[in-house]
C-alpha cells in the first residue's frame, strides 16, 4: 500500500542545503540490505489501545513540527532526555549511514530530516530503547516523489523475542506509525524510497525531496512483583525491593496501609505501618512513572508475640482439673517440675480446663500457653492448697494419775486436747505423727477431746477417750 503524506517544513531550502549528500551509491551490500528492509515489510493493522492516545499525538506532533512539541512531555512516559541541544528544531541526517555500524543516532525528542539520495539510497538511524515498552516510530515525506518505507530490526536482522512487530496505521496527513514491543536494547531503523524497487526503479527524487522519521517510546510493562522481608505482629515498618522509582502500595483488604517510593538506584523501599494482628494478609504492588501497576504479593502478618502469663484458679490436693484463661486458642500445659501432667486448648474466649491427676498439698505448678505460631508464655506457678482434713488422732490409754496424753495424729499437726470447750494443753506431732500433750490430772470418768490441725487451719473430726482409775 502506498501512502505519500505530505509535510509542510518551514525553510526546507535550508534544510536541504544543511543535508550532508555525497556521492554515496547505493550497489552492493546497500542494495542488499534494502532488499531485506523491503522484503521485512509486513502489513498489520494496528490493533486499538496497544498505544495510548496521548503518546501518539505528541508524535504527531513531533513529526509534524509543532511549536507545542517539548520533551517535557515525553520525559512523563519514562523517555531519558537527549543531549541535543533544545535550540534546534530538527536533527539532519548524516552520510554515510548505509549500514547497521554507520547508523545516525536518532532522538525522541527531535525528528530526523533526510534524502533518499542516490537511486537504492538506504539511510539506517540507531534508536535506544530505554527499557522494556512500545517503540512506536513515524515517517512521512514532504513529496509525492518519496513512497517512503521504513521498518524497525535488530542488528544484522537477528530475530527473536526482543522485538516484536505490532502493526501499523496511517493518519489523514499520510503519516505512517508503526508499532513494535521492544526489551530494552539498542534498534535500528532502515530507511529506503519503495519506487526504487516497486517501479520499475524509478529514480525521480532531488535533493528537495525530503523524509521525516520520529520516534516515542511507550512504557506499557508493568514492574515485576515486589519483594518483601519478613513482617511480623511487631513491626512498624515493610521494607523490601521492587522497580527503582516506583511507587509501593501496601494494602490490608481494601485499606491502603501505607505508600512509598523505592530508592531510584537500588529499588529498596521502607514503608511505615500501624502494627497489624497475626495472620492479616497485605497485598503489595509496585506502580512505575508511567501508571503500570504489578501483579499483588501477598504477605502473611507472622505471629512473633508470646502470649501473656495465663490466670491460674486455685488448685487444691482434691483437685482433678487446673482452670483459669489464657490467650484464645493457644495450648495451655501444666506441669510440676519437669514433669508434664496435662495439657488442654483454650476456648474462643480464653478459658481452659486442663486434667491432672491429684497433687499433693504444697505443690508447685507452672502452667504456660503457646499459641499456633509455636510462641510459649512466660509460667504462672500456683501452689497446691491443702484443704483436707486430717484424720482423727489416734489417742492411748489415759488414766486418773498421767499427766500426758500422748497417741498418732498427722505428722507436724497441732494436737490439742479438751474437756467440753476448755483446753487442757496443746503440742504439735513429730514428723512421725507422735504427740504428746502436757495436762493437769483429770478424774475417773473425764470424756476428753482430742483433735489435730494441718498448717493450712483444716481441723480433725474429735477422738474421744475417758479417764480411767489407775
Amino acid at each position: 500500500m502506498r501512502n505519500k503524506g505530505i509535510l509542510s517544513l518551514a525553510a526546507v531550502g535550508l534544510l536541504v542545503s544543511s543535508l550532508s549528500i555525497g556521492t554515496v551509491k547505493a550497489e552492493g551490500n546497500e542494495y542488499e540490505l534494502s532488499k531485506k528492509f523491503i522484503e521485512r515489510q509486513v502489513e498489520k493493522p494496528l490493533q486499538k489501545g496497544i498505544i495510548n492516545s496521548y503518546a501518539l499525538n505528541q508524535l504527531e506532533k513531533v513529526v509534524k513540527g509543532s511549536p507545542s512539541y517539548s520533551a517535557k512531555s515525553f520525559n512523563k512516559m519514562g523517555v531519558t532526555s537527549s543531549s541535543i541541544p533544545s535550540s534546534e528544531d530538527y536533527l539532519l541526517e548524516t552520510e554515510p549511514n548505509n549500514d547497521f555500524d554507520s547508523a545516525d543516532d536518532t532522538s525522541y525528542e527531535k525528528p530526523t530530516i533526510g534524502q533518499l539520495l542516490p537511486l537504492f539510497d538506504l539511510d539506517i538511524h540507531k534508536v535506544v530503547v530505554p527499557k522494556d515498552g512500545i517503540l512506536l516510530v513515524a515517517g512521512a515525506a514532504n513529496s509525492s516523489a518519496i513512497d517512503l518505507g521504513f521498518a524497525v530490526e535488530q542488528k544484522d536482522f537477528v530475530e527473536n523475542d526482543k522485538l516484536v512487530y505490532l502493526g501499523s496505521e496511517f493518519d489523514a496527513a499520510g503519516i505512517e506509525y508503526q508499532a513494535y514491543q521492544a526489551k530494552g536494547g539498542t534498534y535500528y531503523v532502515g530507511v529506503l524510497d519503495k519506487d526504487n524497487f516497486y517501479d520499475n526503479y524509478l529514480d525521480n527524487n532531488t535533493e528537495n525531496d525530503l523524509y521525516l522519521i520520529g520516534a516515542a517510546f511507550i512504557d506499557n510493562v508493568a514492574p515485576n512483583k515486589p519483594s518483601v522481608n519478613k513482617v511480623d505482629n511487631n513491626d512498624t515498618v515493610v521494607t523490601g525491593k521492587a522497580e527503582s522509582g516506583s511507587t509501593i502500595t501496601i494494602k490490608s483488604g481494601n485499606t491502603v496501609l501505607a505508600t512509598a517510593n523505592t530508592a531510584t538506584t537500588t529499588g529498596a523501599f521502607s514503608a511505615k505501618i500501624a502494627v497489624q494482628k497475626a495472620g492479616t494478609k497485605l497485598a503489595i504492588t509496585a506502580k512505575d512513572s508511567a501508571g503500570n501497576v504489578s501483579a499483588s504479593l501477598t504477605v502473611t502478618v507472622a505471629d512473633v508475640v508470646a502470649p501473656s502469663k495465663p490466670v491460674v484458679n486455685k488448685v487444691d490436693n482434691n483437685d482433678k482439673v487446673v482452670t483459669g484463661k489464657a490467650e484464645a486458642g493457644s495450648s495451655v500445659m501444666v506441669k510440676n517440675g519437669s514433669k508434664v501432667l496435662g495439657t488442654a486448648k483454650a476456648a474462643s474466649n480464653g478459658a481452659y480446663s486442663v486434667k491432672i491427676a491429684v497433687q499433693k498439698a504444697g505443690a508447685k505448678l507452672t502452667v504456660s500457653a503457646k499459641d499456633g505460631a509455636g510462641n510459649v508464655s512466660s509460667s504462672a506457678s500456683v501452689t497446691v492448697a491443702d484443704v483436707i482434713a486430717p484424720k482423727k488422732p489416734t489417742v492411748y490409754k489415759v488414766d486418773d494419775n498421767d499427766k500426758k496424753v500422748k497417741g498418732k495424729a498427722e505428722a507436724n499437726s497441732r494436737v490439742t486436747v479438751k474437756v467440753g470447750s476448755k483446753t487442757l494443753g496443746s503440742a504439735n506431732a513429730d514428723s512421725k505423727g507422735n504427740y504428746s500433750v502436757k495436762i493437769k490430772a483429770q478424774k475417773k470418768g473425764t470424756t476428753l477431746a482430742v483433735t489435730a490441725k494441718d498448717k493450712a487451719g483444716n481441723k480433725s473430726k474429735k477422738r474421744t477417750i475417758k479417764v480411767v482409775r489407775h
